[in-house]
């Protein structure tokens, strides 16, 4: 009996992640804190017209590896702080240094100036 309770404990996996998100890096002035901003598209409900709206979620980084510009996967997880519901998993693509040096947000709705 006490083998089969040490293979159900065995079986029990890490809790699952919650809902993951992809966004780009939009601040990174917080310490272990970044802001990452959500694009997304919803259909108005009467017109049938596709709007654009956009999220901004804060994230906890633990190493402050994420830079502005940087696009990442982030999750939910339990309250961090008053505005802080989810951590970083992984940075999917880093951001080329001279995007780095224009806001996020120009380079999100291209008004970032282009090279000469």
């Amino acid at each position: 009996m006490t083998e089969t309770k040490k293979e159900k404990a065995s079986d029990i996996v890490e809790r699952p992640l919650l809902r993951r998100i992809i966004g780009v890096v939009a601040s990174d002035k917080g310490h272990k804190t970044i802001k990452v901003v959500v694009n997304y598209q919803t259909m108005h409900a009467k017109y049938g017209k596709y709007l654009k709206r956009r999220t901004v979620l804060h994230a906890h980084d633990e190493t402050n590896e994420a830079r502005e510009g940087d696009t990442v996967e982030i999750a939910e997880c339990r309250p961090l702080s008053k505005t802080k519901h989810h951590r970083l998993l992984r940075i999917v693509q880093k951001a080329p240094e001279r995007a780095v040096q224009v806001s996020a947000e120009e380079v999100m709705t291209g008004k970032a100036p282009e090279a000469r």
